[in-house]
């Protein structure tokens, strides 16, 4: 009789915490629910896609190249545009269906992509690295920093040509270019960062025993992080567009060459096309870093990380 007393009661304890259990976890999956919508802000969503319906209903009727007529000293910001000259939604969307099936579009993606590719991971590299370096030698920096700041004013644009003579027409010349300008974009924001850090956590690491290096590791990398990352979204707008007009003076292959011939052409459905292919890739690297700063940077809960996509 006590044995069924017991097994009874062990039955009862099983099925409440059985129960608790199920309550817990539908409790935390509402709560996850509800994170998740607070999270996707939808007034902000809705907005949005009202903003994307209206250009796309204002293209689609030709409405802002009827051109309006002001001008503000003397220039005419939204002139009216010739018929030869614009493509309509569903002459890109044509071209883009067409594009589906051309093995020789693929490889000018593949190109344009590998260059902006290597020109981003080198060029920011080597501006992580140097800039670091300066920022944290504050000798060095005093050395090298008037010549880094002379080379930056150099234009960029003026290096293509030379640039194609030294590497020739290949993806070569497009990324040495692409690395030369995504290196400063780099450079000098991470040496800013790494003198704007704290001087007080400088302070409070050291009289905690810190080394040099544990500093480094642990004061100077996560305090330059925000600042790096902001500086890695815009290089790479910049590698893409480095990649495009090296390819405009000079290729054999990439969309920034298929896309001058189009132009050169008058066929604006293609030419439409493939800019929006081109800030599709570049949107897409953005993402890519804007995941990557989100995953570093989770630590920091009062601010949002990879603000360029924010889906």
């Amino acid at each position: 009789g006590k044995s069924c007393v017991v097994n009874s009661s062990n039955s009862a304890d099983s099925s409440e915490s059985a129960l608790r259990s199920a309550i817990s976890q539908e409790v935390d999956s509402a709560a996850l629910r509800r994170w998740r919508i607070r999270q996707l802000d939808l007034p902000v969503q809705l907005i949005r896609a009202a903003v994307v319906v209206g250009l796309f209903f204002l293209w689609d009727s030709e409405a802002l190249f009827k051109g309006v007529s002001f001008t503000v000293f003397g220039f005419e910001p939204l002139p009216e545009v010739k018929d030869i000259f614009y493509a309509t939604p569903s002459e890109v969307w044509d071209y883009l269906a067409a594009y589906y099936h051309d093995l020789l579009f693929w490889k000018d993606l593949w190109v344009t992509v590998q260059e902006a590719f290597w020109g981003f991971a080198l060029g920011s590299a080597a501006g992580l690295l140097v800039g670091l370096t300066l920022g944290y030698f504050v000798r060095l920096h005093k050395i090298f920093g008037p010549f880094l700041v002379f080379s930056n004013a150099v234009p960029k644009i003026a290096l293509a040509p030379i640039l194609i003579l030294w590497y020739g027409v290949d993806m070569g010349s497009k990324i040495a270019l692409a690395t030369i300008i995504v290196f400063f974009l780099v450079q000098m924001p991470t040496t800013a960062a790494v003198g704007l850090v704290d001087p007080d956590l400088n302070i409070l690491a050291t009289t905690m025993g810190a080394t040099q290096v544990q500093r480094f590791r642990k004061v100077i990398i996560p305090g330059i992080m925000p600042a790096v990352f902001g500086a890695l979204r815009l290089a790479a707008i910049y590698s893409m567009l480095a990649v495009v007009f090296g390819e405009f003076l000079a290729s054999k292959r990439g969309l920034g060459q298929r896309l001058l011939y189009s132009t050169n052409q008058f066929n604006m459905g293609s030419a439409f096309a493939l800019m929006i292919v081109l800030a599709l890739i570049a949107l897409a690297l953005n993402g890519v870093i804007g995941l990557a700063e989100r995953r570093v940077l989770k630590w920091q809960s009062n601010r949002e990380g990879g603000q360029v996509i924010s889906l």
